[in-house]
């Protein structure tokens, strides 16, 4: 009794049977605690509580007992007293004794069977016993074993219950792979997700249930397309040993997210087989995770913006506007061609001679590149050798006027006193100047005095 006693002491009351006032003396006694920085006081008023509660009801029951046993004593005794008046009747009387009616014995109540009392080890090895058959159990079985193991009679004293609290809590903090049905079967028994409830365990498993539950109210916060995106999630890595890329890319980041926001949630929701799995996901993760990382920085170098976007669809038309001139002037060398067309009419129609021959021909389209030293000697060579300037294609005509240009003012060309682009200079500058159309034949005598 003096458990039962201290119970009560801690409760702040006189021992009663009354389990409303119980309640009461709990929910009072609790205010006066902070959960959070008095753990230890907390577990021993919820323990007091508990046997409080035991002890109530396991009295209701032993009163009832009693009064059944009353019951039958007073029946006894009412017999016992008939006897002896039969014994003290006079024996001296000349008449003899009323004979005595023939009466029933009382009818007894069958006395109540008693349980065996229990001894230590029994309910350690029904502990025992349910723990390993609630471990080992399916998802669709735990919430009826766990029900089975309160009502197990090997566990019906004070402190059984909060013993298979705390077994159970260690064990899904031990392990917790998979265990999420365990865990939400626990919660609701034992009140763990009640306002300023705290499990009866170790500190350390107490604090990792306390996670788990706000973990999972974080979690439920998110949108539903999320949500639903992580359970897919969570069934694929379980489901598949070995991913493809495209799975990996799917998932890879939901199940890093999951396991940096929600370790705890995490690691109890994902079952055994995905944790077993996790390390050749996270494997090829690491293998592609570089090359999607180069992927998605150029996309956003080009496409990021609208801007970007058009900024890459115009250089990728000039890109293929000037291959194709390129193109061009290949396919016309590799024909044959030592002019452009239009040179080769302009000389075929004025009779001139054409240039000497070189020993590749020179097309006036090709000087479109960048300014080489090696295209300037070609572009030289075509100024002075050829009879480009009586060419009636005035964009071909300024587009070597302009290659030439450039290579004098970059010092590429050979000639330093050269009359002819001395003159081309003048004119262009006299065009410009005037605002009017450039005459390059202007500078045909020039031309012909240098040949």
């Amino acid at each position: 009794m003096s458990a039962v006693t201290d119970a009560f002491e801690r409760l702040g009351i006189a021992p009663t049977r009354d389990i409303k006032t119980i309640k009461r003396a709990y929910a009072v006694a609790l205010k006066a605690i902070d959960q959070a920085s008095e753990r230890e006081a907390f577990e021993r008023l919820r323990q007091a509580y508990e046997q409080a509660q035991a002890w109530a009801a396991r009295a209701d029951e032993e009163d009832e007992d009693e009064d059944e046993d009353e019951d039958e004593e007073e029946e006894e005794g009412d017999e016992e007293d008939g006897e002896d008046r039969e014994d003290e009747a006079p024996a001296d009387t000349d008449e003899p004794a009323a004979p005595v009616p023939f009466a029933a014995p009382p009818a007894q109540a069958p006395a109540a069977p008693v349980p065996p009392p229990q001894r230590p080890d029994e309910a350690r090895q029904a502990l025992q016993h349910w723990c390993t058959q609630l471990r080992d159990a399916t998802p669709g079985a735990i919430a009826a074993l766990l029900e089975n193991a309160l009502t197990d009679p090997r566990l019906l004293h004070l402190d059984s219950h909060a013993q298979l609290e705390a077994r159970i809590a260690d064990l899904l903090h031990d392990d917790p792979a998979g265990r999420a049905v365990l865990f939400d079967a626990a919660a609701r028994r034992f009140h763990w997700t009640d306002r300023n409830a705290r499990p009866i365990a170790s500190t350390q498993a107490a604090q990792w249930i306390s996670r788990v539950i706000n973990q999972g109210l974080q979690w439920q916060a998110q949108t539903p397309a999320a949500i639903a995106l992580q359970q897919q999630a969570l069934a694929t890595v379980a489901r598949v040993p070995s991913p493809q890329a495209e799975q990996v890319r799917s998932f890879a980041e939901v199940l890093e997210h999951l396991a940096s926001d929600f370790p705890d949630w995490f690691a109890l929701h994902l079952d055994a087989q995905g944790h077993a799995h996790l390390p050749a996901w996270q494997a090829v993760h690491a293998k592609l995770a570089p090359r999607w990382a180069r992927q998605a920085e150029r996309k956003a170098r080009y496409f990021g913006t609208r801007r970007k976007t058009a900024s890459t669809v115009l250089g990728g038309l000039f890109v293929l506007m000037l291959a194709t001139a390129v193109l061009s002037g290949v396919m016309n060398r590799l024909l044959g061609s030592h002019a452009p067309p239009a040179v080769a009419a302009a000389q075929g129609q004025t009779g001139i001679g054409a240039p000497p021959a070189t020993p590749e021909a020179v097309l006036a389209y090709e000087f479109t590149g960048a300014v080489t030293r090696d295209s300037c000697e070609s572009a030289e060579e075509f100024v002075h050798e050829s009879n480009w300037l009586q060419v009636d294609d005035s964009d071909a005509v300024a587009l070597l006027a302009t290659r030439a240009i450039r290579c004098q003012d970059k010092g590429l060309w050979s000639r330093k006193d050269d009359t002819l682009m001395a003159c081309l200079r003048a004119e262009r500058a006299a065009a410009l100047g005037a605002g009017r159309a450039e005459e390059a034949r202007r500078c045909l005598k020039l031309d012909a005095a240098g040949k």
